[in-house]
């Protein structure tokens, strides 16, 4: 009996342990935890090449080829997308040069923003000059999503320009600002 009476004492005492029979708190407080953060604004930017291909100098008509690039911005960011003059900026809005390695020669060109309704697409038709300053930027306006967003370069060179053979290239530098 006593062995049964032992165990019963056992059982009852584990029982208690897990129904926290045994803890005893005098009373309770709280207080808040404040829980912060900040997201800043900030963007990233990918470019794809705008390559003009084989220019043909005695061609009567312009070469018009398009590249693009792609930004992601936090939502609500309002960017504005520049480019640089390139290594050898011309005299109005937009032109650029492409210089012949060997003969320093230079290819003119021009890079124009494509048309607010089609973001995506160039036509012959563009005529506002993509630079690095002012009204001259791409401003897309606020970013609705953190999705990326990709705007065509729309690229042209002149008809007939008088240039050696060779490879001509130029660097602009493609900036957010936001």
């Amino acid at each position: 009996m006593k062995k049964l009476h032992l165990a019963s004492a056992a059982v009852v005492l584990g029982l208690g342990l897990a129904a926290g029979i045994g803890d005893a708190f005098a009373g309770t407080a709280t207080a808040n935890l404040s829980v912060t953060a900040t997201v800043d604004a900030s963007c990233t930017i990918n470019t794809s090449p705008v390559n003009f291909g084989t220019y043909q100098p005695t061609a009567a008509t312009p070469t018009f080829v398009s590249g693009s690039l792609t930004i992601a911005c936090v939502k609500g960011t309002t960017p504005a997308i520049g480019l640089s003059g390139g290594s050898n900026p011309g005299l109005n809005p937009g032109q650029r040069a492409m210089a012949n390695a060997v003969t320093s020669e230079q290819l003119s060109y021009f890079l124009y923003k494509p048309a607010p309704a089609t973001p995506n697409t160039c036509t012959t038709n563009e005529t506002d000059a993509w630079g690095a300053t002012g009204t001259e930027r791409l401003q897309p306006g606020a970013t609705a999503t953190v999705n990326a967003a990709t705007y065509s370069i729309c690229g042209k060179i002149p008809a007939q320009q008088d240039v050696s053979t060779g490879s001509y290239q130029d660097t602009v530098i493609a900036t957010v600002e936001f």
